[in-house]
């Protein structure tokens, strides 16, 4: 069962964000899935570099356009990307160091965050974006 289900309230109201909003919610149900089936380490490693691969992709696809559009919160917006990229690298460094996780105590944390900063940092993008004529 996934821990997060797509819905409409996360929509920015911009495609290409909110279909890679989509993909991550389904690579973070993904790691989640492996996490109860206790998969192997290495398994486990991959899922979690496919989200921080995924992830630093859609961060710099979102941070092209703030910057294409002279978005106001630039700053703060690409701050709050770091910091979820390090949250996951630490996660990835301590399944590589033999920590064990159960997800909802160790894993969850990075789900709250991701549909906080959707529904809160990436919605204001959104309003501002479409407000430059980008749906």
């Amino acid at each position: 069962m996934p821990i997060v289900t797509w819905c409409e309230e996360y929509n920015v109201n911009v495609g290409k964000i909110d279909s890679q909003h989509q993909k991550m919610l389904e690579l973070v149900n993904n790691v989640h899935a492996a996490v109860e089936a206790r998969v192997k380490k290495d398994d486990l490693m991959k899922l979690l570099a496919e989200l921080v691969e995924y992830t630093r992709i859609h961060f710099s696809d979102e941070e092209k356009l703030m910057k294409k559009y002279d978005y106001p919160d630039l700053a703060k917006h690409h701050k709050e990307h770091k910091l979820l990229l390090r949250y996951l690298i630490d996660m990835m460094d301590s399944v590589s160091s033999g920590k064990n996780f159960s997800f909802y105590c160790d894993y969850d944390v990075s789900t709250d965050w991701a549909l906080i900063h959707i529904s809160e940092c990436d919605k204001n993008l959104g309003i501002f974006l479409n407000s430059k004529g980008v749906y």
